[in-house]
């Protein structure tokens, strides 16, 4: 019978500990919400801030350059004028109507072709990070 008693007591005092883990945790949960409230609050503003900010604009503006300027060939219509261009340049070549360019015109498309170059080369030293060869 003793055993029993004993189980009881030790039922009960597991019972009231755990009673008294729960009050803890339920001040705790409270104290955290009303932390993390303030948090997000807080949060929230340095957030608003930030998008209000000279340099948000920026960023936005640049990214519309990004989107128009620098975005690769992706919808048809553009692979179609492409293949038109290309077309054009060879039928130019084979016909031989270069011989009839005035020297303007010759100067302005070696400079653009110049250009061109020069841009694709800057490229692959700011993609290789590096001004000769790779690192490797």
């Amino acid at each position: 019978m003793s055993t029993g008693i004993n189980a009881v007591k030790r039922t009960s005092t597991v019972i009231r500990k755990m009673a008294v883990v729960t009050d803890v945790v339920e001040v705790y949960k409270q104290a955290i919400s009303k932390q993390r409230k303030k948090f997000t609050d807080l949060l929230n503003k340095k957030l608003d801030d930030v998008r209000k900010s000279e340099l948000a604009r920026k960023i936005e503006v640049a990214k519309g350059f990004y989107r128009v300027e620098i975005a690769p060939p992706t919808t048809a219509e553009e692979m179609t004028k492409l293949r038109t261009d290309i077309r054009v340049l060879i039928e130019f070549m084979r016909s031989g109507c270069y011989r009839y360019l005035t020297v303007k015109q010759a100067w302005l498309l070696f400079l653009v072709g110049t250009e061109v170059t020069l841009w694709f080369f800057l490229g692959e030293t700011i993609g290789k990070m590096h001004l000769v060869g790779y690192k490797v």
